[in-house]
């Protein structure tokens, strides 16, 4: 049995025929261009921000070169206001130096050095303790929450994510010209060093030693003091002359009488004449005024 195909039917096979050489070329040829199209508008739109971000770099070099160095120039100021970080030696032997200097006697020392920048705020009720409060709260808010992590993972991203994405971009774009001034966060480079030292001494001596403490030109502060008594031996010199006369009063106080008396003091002659010219210390107990100080001394990186 013969089938013959019509000029319909062959029209109909043409008509198929163009239509999936169409649909193949769209799918396989033209749609690959369209998105690789897209993809190189997105990365050309990309290169232009680059662009004029290093253009506006060019034309503020002269600026930023001069920020950096009033920068840099501040830094070594107020760097200059504080301590080289030391060690427990190193300060032990500035404040101990302190004390002997004013005839004072350290009888108990104790230091804490950090090994890490001290997270310290700036006094609660400056301007700059509530820049620091909204810069912690601009980071919280920036921060990613539970569902916000969610939708990563899902790779979800929602319109106020775009908006803050886009926002932030243009932020950075703007720190990486100006550079980040504004922005006032906790204390990364200061390291307090937390020290208890008790001293012994003159009150004069003890107040002065206290006052030089407060009148430093690097940064140390004083978080509390406290006065007391302290007992220590003191040395007193006491000449033979002295000794002689007081064992002298104290026989003669205690003399009865008799020939033995008489025999020993003609012997204990020799011995005084001889003894005359010499001298010898003692030690006395003696109570003397205390004083204790704590104190936190900030240090921070030598200026290069």
């Amino acid at each position: 049995m013969k089938t013959t195909m019509t000029d319909r039917d062959k029209k109909l096979l043409l008509g198929m025929f163009i239509f999936v050489i169409v649909v193949a070329i769209g799918y396989w040829g033209i749609i690959p261009q369209i998105k690789a199209y897209n993809k190189l508008g997105t990365k050309i739109d990309k290169e232009e921000v680059t662009k004029s971000v290093n253009e506006q770099k060019v034309s503020n070099l002269i600026f930023v070169e001069s920020m950096c160095e009033e920068f840099e120039e501040a830094m070594a100021e107020n760097k200059a206001k504080f301590f080289d970080r030391m060690t427990e030696a190193e300060v032990d032997f500035m404040l101990t130096t302190k004390a002997v200097n004013h005839n004072l006697e350290a009888y108990s020392l104790s230091i804490d050095i950090p090994t890490k920048p001290s997270g310290r705020m700036a006094y609660v009720y400056s301007k700059l303790y509530l820049q620091q409060k909204e810069w912690e709260k601009e980071r919280q808010k920036n921060d990613f929450d539970e569902d916000d992590e969610e939708d990563d993972l899902l790779g979800i991203e929602s319109s106020d994510k775009k908006d803050k994405k886009d926002k932030s971009s243009k932020e950075d774009e703007t720190i990486d010209i100006f550079g980040d001034t504004d922005t006032v966060g906790q204390n990364t480079d200061i390291y307090a060093a937390k020290v208890t030292i008790s001293l012994g001494g003159d009150e004069a001596d003890l107040k002065a030693y206290l006052n030089e403490i407060m009148a430093s030109e690097k940064k140390i502060l004083i978080t509390s003091f406290s006065w007391g008594e302290y007992k220590t031996q003191k040395p007193v010199t006491v000449t033979a002359e002295e000794v002689i006369e007081a064992e002298e009063k104290a026989e003669a106080e205690g003399k009865t009488d008799g020939d033995g008396s008489e025999s020993e003091s003609g012997d204990d002659s020799s011995e005084k004449a001889t003894t005359k010219k010499k001298t010898e210390t003692k030690y006395e107990l003696v109570t003397v005024k205390s004083l204790t100080v704590t104190m936190e001394i900030f240090m921070c990186d030598k200026v290069e």
